[in-house]
């Protein structure tokens, strides 16, 4: 069963209404990240690739360099929002969504990507950008499986929810 971007479940809701309330009236970018190679690891990449083909200024995957992208939104002289997205053990059922607090990302931890999350959110931060990370729950990141069915749903609710807001913040 499909949910529909007009009838948002409440979890939804919430969530669209705590990301709305942090971007306000900040451009708004999304940068998805994730491996491909590892099925529901590559989510975040899955909700770049997506919303780029709406707002192709305003969302990019790890595969366009994000470190670049990042220095160039750092730069710009606007009031800029940056959303990451990324799957990450949250310890729930796969395909939960979640906000992840920057305190929870650790600017030093080893992980797959070549720059951290946390690196790049204190370089926003440094030249006054904000950001967070939005997280899906992955049920298999093996190596050379396919997208799970719940991913694959959470990656289309994401979808719907972020291009709200994108749209919302480039008109």
């Amino acid at each position: 069963m499909h949910k529909l971007c007009d009838a948002p479940s409440k979890a939804e809701e919430d969530l669209k209404a705590e990301l709305v309330e942090l971007v306000g009236d900040c451009k708004t970018y999304v940068l998805g990240m994730g491996n491909e190679d590892r099925g529901d690891d590559g989510a975040g990449i899955a909700v770049a690739r997506k919303l780029k083909e709406s707002f192709p200024r305003h969302s990019y995957s790890e595969h366009d360099g994000l470190e670049g992208i990042v220095l160039d939104i750092s730069e710009k002289d606007e009031d800029a929002f940056v959303i990451f997205v990324d799957a990450a053990d949250l310890r729930e059922e796969p395909g939960t969504i979640r906000l992840v607090d920057a305190k929870e990302i650790r600017a030093t931890e080893v992980t797959t990507h070549r720059v951290t999350v946390g690196l790049l959110m204190e370089l926003l931060a440094k030249s006054g950008k904000r950001s967070t990370v939005v997280c899906i729950q992955p049920g298999s990141v093996e190596f050379g499986s396919e997208m799970t069915a719940p991913v694959n749903g959470a990656v289309e609710t994401l979808v719907c929810l972020l291009s709200d807001i994108v749209e919302r913040t480039t008109s």
